[in-house]
């Protein structure tokens, strides 16, 4: 506790004022996660807490379905990510600004992700797409075209006691247990459309064909008219190739660098040339499973040392096979389509900035049903920025929003049985809050149905 008498002393051989600085305790609470009003706000504006409770009846505990989702996808907002974690939003007055009577133990949150993974993860998954169709709804309907991306990510584990931890394709560290989970976004608006949770010895393809059947179908249910995919070489199969065109999608799909692959491509021809460098671009045209072989090439010119022949010597310094079946695209456009979906890894790392994959528990369901609660975290936050905040800060990362609007120091007062959340004035993020609230409270369709 303060006493009313500390202070700092004076500072005579500082310019400015030589007073001391009184340290004094004041009513009220300080928090340092003012901005998080703003996630309250949305998160009942959406419906989501009234959804959830009606669908998750059998799921079983002391606490509401619904509040166990929310303080984890508030942890993963507030930077948070481990289950020792959760105090914190007891302690920095988190739980006032929610209006949660308690906060459930780091270990009764644990028992809770086992029991009801067989539940929750179903429910939420459906909870996501909702959450897609409400934010194209805010932004003025459906896009007219949608491209799937989707790519795997390795998260290291070490030991062997959290359950799928095993040993599989491990570019980080070779040899050492991970988890392999698969997101998959929409390109064009930054939506994520899900995660499906593998162990760490499942192949990259793993579950992908089933998955992009009931991505398609709910894009064409929500009224998307023409969809394509885009998937890397660890996706690269005759497989998945027939898969998509039975779908009726357009897709781009990179090779791997097979050595048998240079029978099925065309004659190669000169794109562009740039002599004084020595450089050349080249393309080809082939086919391959009944559908174009793309191919593109980029070389230079390898000088002769002195005293050698001038052999022509060339040495490749890019080369990419991609299947594709969109029209008349040329090598060289399908390349830059595809190369345009490599955004999958920035989102994929804004996914590691929300801490997904931080923490894991000794149970498989409970795994996937964290995963899951990270794609809602990053959808919900997706929606404050791409519709609530709008402007520049639709490319904002969860770190940058967090830095600049959710973690704004408030204070927390109570008079008359009314609480509130004063801020100092001066403060940068108070007139961004505002704007938030008004633009949530007049600009969101009704809320999901329960």
């Amino acid at each position: 506790m303060v006493r009313g008498n500390d202070y700092t002393g004076p500072r005579p051989h500082v310019q400015g004022s030589r007073a001391a600085l009184r340290v004094r305790g004041g009513g009220g609470r300080i928090t340092d996660a003012g901005g998080l009003v703003v996630v309250r706000k949305l998160w009942d504006a959406l419906g989501l807490g009234r959804w959830i409770d009606a669908r998750a009846g059998e799921v079983p505990g002391r606490y509401r379905p619904s509040l166990m989702v929310e303080l984890w996808v508030v942890l993963l907002l507030y930077g948070g990510g481990a289950m020792d974690d959760l105090p914190l939003l007891e302690r920095r007055g988190v739980r006032r600004i929610f209006g949660w009577a308690r906060v459930p133990h780091p270990a009764t949150f644990g028992r809770w992700l086992r029991c009801s993974a067989a539940v929750m993860s179903p429910l939420l998954d459906d909870l996501l797409w909702r959450m897609v169709r409400r934010r194209w709804e805010m932004a003025g309907g459906a896009p007219r075209s949608a491209t799937i991306v989707m790519d795997s990510t390795v998260v290291v584990r070490y030991g062997l006691k959290r359950a799928g931890a095993e040993r599989g394709y491990n570019p980080k560290k070779p040899g050492r247990p991970s988890h392999h989970p698969l997101p998959a976004y929409v390109l064009e608006t930054g939506d994520c459309l899900g995660v499906r949770w593998r162990p760490g010895n499942a192949h990259t393809a793993r579950g992908a064909e089933a998955w992009l059947a009931g991505l398609v179908a709910r894009l064409r249910g929500a009224g998307v008219r023409r969809i394509a995919v885009r998937l890397d070489k660890g996706f690269f199969s005759k497989s998945i190739a027939r898969r998509m065109e039975a779908l009726g999608v357009s897709y781009l799909l990179k090779v791997p660098r097979h050595a048998w692959l240079g029978g099925f491509r065309g004659a190669w021809e000169t794109a562009a040339a740039d002599e004084a460098e020595g450089r050349e671009l080249r393309t080809a045209s082939g086919e391959l499973w009944g559908t174009r072989l793309l191919s593109v090439e980029r070389r230079r010119r390898v000088g002769p040392d002195e005293g050698e022949l001038d052999l022509a010597a060339w040495e490749t310094t890019m080369s990419a096979d991609v299947p594709a079946n969109i029209g008349s695209i040329g090598p060289v456009e399908a390349w830059r389509a595809y190369n345009a979906g490599a955004v999958v890894e920035q989102r994929i790392g804004e996914l590691g900035q929300l801490s997904a994959g931080r923490t894991a528990v000794d149970d498989l369901g409970g795994n996937a049903l964290l995963w899951g609660l990270a794609a809602l975290a990053y959808q919900l936050l997706h929606v404050l920025r791409a519709n609530c905040l709008g402007g520049g800060w639709r490319a904002v990362q969860p770190r940058g929003i967090r830095l600049r609007l959710l973690r704004a120091p408030a204070r927390i007062t109570s008079h008359a049985r009314r609480t509130s959340l004063r801020f100092a004035r001066g403060e940068p993020a108070l007139g961004l809050l505002r704007r938030v609230l008004r633009t949530i409270e007049g600009g969101l369709p009704p809320p999901v149905p329960a």
